[in-house]
């Protein structure tokens, strides 16, 4: 079987300088997912297409051909292409934020030349109409206040929720991952053990970055008090007693928050 791209990968590595073993490495056993985890870019090039074989491969430096690498292939594990595609949106994301920041940067120029043209306009005012500065100086200085107001709060909108279309669809899979990791907890095979683990880094590697661009989760407890704010309800029961009305009986299902906005309200079931 060929080895691809974000495949699980086990292997050992020595490297040689002159025919002379050298250590590069901090360990000469590898774990690694093939073009995910950080490692060689050249080695995982090298790797990529090969087949798995009980045999040595050698790699030979392009760049320094005394320069050899020793690679003994231990494990392989075909990651399965849902979470491959799973992985290329994660990529995607990146590449979405890296533009939207291109967007805001463009916005800041456009702000910075704007107000650059109007100090200018504003200098040659003065000169021009001296018995007047008074009164143009409060105006123009009212003006900028409101500007600088309004830009503000347009890049600060921008920042805080250009992604929210993009996280609102992201969810989804993400939940299905979640949901994918726990069931696999009921599995005793080492092979799923071995898959369900690296998914489980996967999920949480996505959800550090989703916290670091500023999604929180919305996660109830029963016997809270429903808020439609951050709650929605499933389904209504009866309460037993006065003290159980409007609190929070089941949670169905966490929800998230994009800064301090709701994109995804938490299914709750309530007491009526």
């Amino acid at each position: 079987m060929k080895i691809k791209k974000f495949d699980y990968l086990e292997f050992t590595i020595k490297e040689f300088k002159h025919k002379k073993e050298v250590k590069t490495f901090p360990k000469e056993e590898v774990k690694i997912y093939i073009g995910l985890d950080p490692f060689d870019e050249r080695i995982e090039n090298f790797l990529i297409g090969q087949e798995f074989t009980e045999e040595k491969l050698t790699f030979v430096n392009p760049e320094d051909k005394k320069n050899v690498f020793e690679i003994q292939l231990l494990k392989h594990f075909k990651t399965p292409e849902r979470f491959v595609n799973l992985i290329i949106e994660m990529k995607y994301l990146n590449t979405q934020i890296d533009s939207r920041d291109e967007e805001i940067a463009k916005l800041n120029k456009a702000y910075n030349e704007s107000k650059a043209k109007y100090d200018v306009a504003e200098l040659t005012f003065k000169k021009e109409v001296e018995t007047l500065q008074a009164k143009a100086q409060a105006t123009i200085n009212e003006h900028v206040n409101k500007n600088n107001e309004h830009l503000k709060v347009r890049i600060d909108e921008e920042k805080k929720f250009a992604l929210q279309k993009f996280f609102e669809k992201f969810i989804i899979p993400l939940n299905n991952l979640d949901l994918a990791t726990k069931a696999a907890n009921n599995i005793q095979n080492d092979i799923v053990i071995n898959f369900n683990t690296g998914f489980k880094m996967l999920y949480k590697q996505m959800d550090s970055i989703l916290e670091e661009f500023g999604i929180s989760k919305i996660i109830p407890l029963v016997g809270d008090k429903y808020n439609p704010e951050i709650h929605q309800v499933y389904e209504m029961i009866e309460a037993k007693s006065e003290k159980e009305k409007d609190l929070i009986a089941e949670i169905k299902n966490i929800g998230y928050k994009l800064n301090d906005r709701t994109i995804k309200p938490a299914l709750v079931v309530v007491y009526k």
